[in-house]
């Protein structure tokens, strides 16, 4: 009689060598971006990892020092952000924590392309702030290209994905590892920087359900959150 055979190992890409917490912090509302279907999708990815992974609604929460969580992970569409609550977030990750911001998080008021500056501590933390879309069309199918000399993005296969274009500035410290072409220069679709003790992405993909599933930004998400929270030799893998 034939054996079965024996079960499959997870790749060491996705192997974690504990079983941290995360907790994606949602905030704002739903009328330009896909928030609910986000919150849901980022859970079960995580938990797919091995992290034990929730969701909560609004960034009070930060303020609170409640949820403890060794990933944070941030999308909001405005909504209530007070200097306060990022500043509990700033402590966070500066006591160790990883955050992965998601597309519309560096979204910030401003007046006369100035940021309000109540909104500082947030671009310093997450390392950019929206400016524009850009000139129409504000979505095209784009490729994405990525460093090979860094940890995350080593071995990262260029991809083609249909998404909405955001133009960023970028805070002091932000570090570029994958972008898309145009005629004005490279437009950053993922940058990092550390934090105090913690790891900050940001990462501009995520506008609605087209990209979830999308095995290329699975991948990008993945190394990502495994980055941010120090398993270099997951993500190296």
């Amino acid at each position: 009689m034939t054996p079965p055979p024996a079960p499959s190992r997870p790749s060491r890409q996705t192997r974690l060598t504990r079983s941290p917490a995360a907790v994606v912090v949602l905030n704002g509302d739903d009328v330009y971006e896909d928030l609910f279907s986000a919150g849901l999708k980022l859970t079960e990815l995580l938990n797919g990892l091995g992290f034990a992974a929730r969701t909560v609604m609004g960034t009070a929460r930060l303020a609170d020092r409640e949820p403890a969580a060794d990933l944070i992970v941030l999308y909001t569409a405005m909504g209530e952000f007070p200097p306060a609550r990022q500043a509990a977030l700033a402590e966070a990750v500066a006591a160790g924590a990883g955050l992965l911001a998601v597309h519309a998080s560096n979204v910030f008021p401003q007046a006369a392309g100035r940021l309000d500056p109540d909104y500082r501590p947030a671009f310093e933390l997450i390392g950019s702030r929206y400016a524009s879309h850009g000139p129409r069309p504000h979505e095209s199918r784009f490729l994405v290209q990525a460093r090979p000399d860094h940890e995350l993005t080593a071995g990262l296969a260029p991809f083609e994905i249909t998404h909405e274009h955001y133009q960023v500035a970028l805070a002091p410290g932000a570090e570029v590892l994958a972008w898309r072409q145009t005629a004005a220069g490279p437009e950053p679709v993922l940058h990092v920087r550390e934090h105090g003790r913690g790891r900050v992405c940001y990462l501009q993909l995520g506008h609605d359900m087209r990209v979830w599933d999308d095995p290329a930004v699975r991948t990008l998400i993945t190394r990502s959150v495994l980055w941010a929270v120090g398993e270099k030799e997951a993500v190296a893998v």
